[in-house]
């Protein structure tokens, strides 16, 4: 009988079965439908980190157009008076040749005699260091991960209200049906 395919479709008996509820059909599709998606939620991430990837790629280049690496002399300031916390004099020279001055910590970077490389903006102005591309590709790989994480957990979630409703249901369903058939155990006549 190995040709036969009535009742069975690519291996999967499709019988009508009296113990079978609507619910138990629901909860098959519900769990079928969870599992696809389940295993799209990488597909989700890796566009998460392809997306946030593009963005903070070109945040880095437009940084690294607006601020430049120039080199700044310090001189102590002798007027602070501060032993804990010496404060220096930073110099350097601006992009339309300008001498800046700016009173810094002393703990702001490694000296090399007397000199330091600071970030300065179109202006002049101190700027924070740019973005680099490691620290973009490393914040881009986190959000993939975060966004991949967040649909996992967020359809484990509704999975789990819904097999929560869906018991409920069920139990709902046995209650009336038990009512209708009534508890006759141990009476007379009850046939057994």
């Amino acid at each position: 009988m190995r040709g036969r395919t009535t009742g069975t479709v690519r291996g999967w008996r499709w019988r009508r079965n009296p113990l079978r509820r609507r619910t138990d059909v629901v909860e098959t599709w519900l769990a079928l439908f969870f599992a696809v998606a389940l295993c799209a939620t990488p597909l989700l991430g890796w566009w998460a980190d392809r997306s946030v990837g593009r963005v903070l790629s070109h945040e880095v280049a437009t940084e690294h157009a607006e601020r430049t690496l120039v080199t700044a002399t310090l001189a102590r300031d002798k007027a602070s008076g501060s032993k804990t916390r010496p404060t220096e004099q930073l110099r350097w020279t601006g992009p339309d040749g300008s001498t800046r001055t700016a009173t810094v910590s002393s703990d702001i970077e490694v000296l090399q005699q007397g000199r330091i490389k600071v970030w300065t903006d179109r202006a002049g102005r101190l700027a924070p260091p740019p973005l680099d591309s490691a620290t973009a590709g490393t914040h881009a790989v986190l959000a993939g991960v975060a966004a991949g994480s967040a649909a996992a957990g967020l359809l484990v979630l509704s999975r789990q209200l819904l097999m929560w409703r869906l018991m409920l249901r069920r139990l709902e369903s046995w209650a009336r049906e038990w009512a209708r058939v009534g508890q006759d155990w141990g009476r007379a006549g009850a046939g057994g």
